[in-house]
């Protein structure tokens, strides 16, 4: 049980992720939280390091599907504005729901998709328990996250003490 909560990756930021790394590990599609992980909480627009990761993605054949807890009015035009065509709204995580969700919808099977997001007991569990290869990446920027997320952020420090986090290479 424990060990659902730990990523098989721990990174800086969505930069350290490569298409050629994801592809050597056998991956095929990649699941993406969107508050915190691309773009800081409630925020509409994605900087440029996370349109070079996309524009990575794809050209390394990277199948993309955003999942997330949060609702169709802040997913959809998230993903419009990113041009991601597949997400996964109201995704239920740490369920492994969405991420299953996800992968069918890609056509890929969830041991070929790497779970991305900035929190253990929501991306982290999820991931793990659909299956799925996770790679924690630290917050964005916790200060406009609302109080149950900043008491989950309190509860994820002695798992964060044990995970060393990886360089970007």
């Amino acid at each position: 049980m424990m060990k659902n909560f730990y990523p098989d990756l721990y990174v800086e930021n969505i930069s350290c992720i490569t298409a050629s790394m994801l592809s050597k590990m056998g991956m095929e599609a990649v699941v993406l939280d969107v508050d915190n992980t691309l773009v800081p909480h409630n925020d509409p627009n994605p900087t440029e390091e996370v349109n070079s990761f996309l524009s990575d993605m794809r050209e390394g054949n990277i199948k993309i599907c955003v999942v997330s807890n949060n609702t169709y009015e802040r997913v959809k035009p998230f993903c419009d504005r990113i041009g991601i065509e597949y997400f996964v709204h109201d995704a239920l995580k740490p369920r492994a729901y969405g991420y299953l969700k996800a992968a069918e919808i890609m056509g890929v099977e969830a041991d070929k998709t790497a779970g991305i997001g900035d929190q253990i007991f929501t991306d982290v569990w999820g991931g793990n328990r659909a299956g799925c290869y996770t790679i924690l990446l630290k917050p964005i920027d916790i200060s406009a996250e609302n109080p149950f997320i900043k008491f989950k952020r309190l509860l994820e420090k002695p798992f964060l003490k044990k995970i060393k986090r990886s360089d970007c290479k």
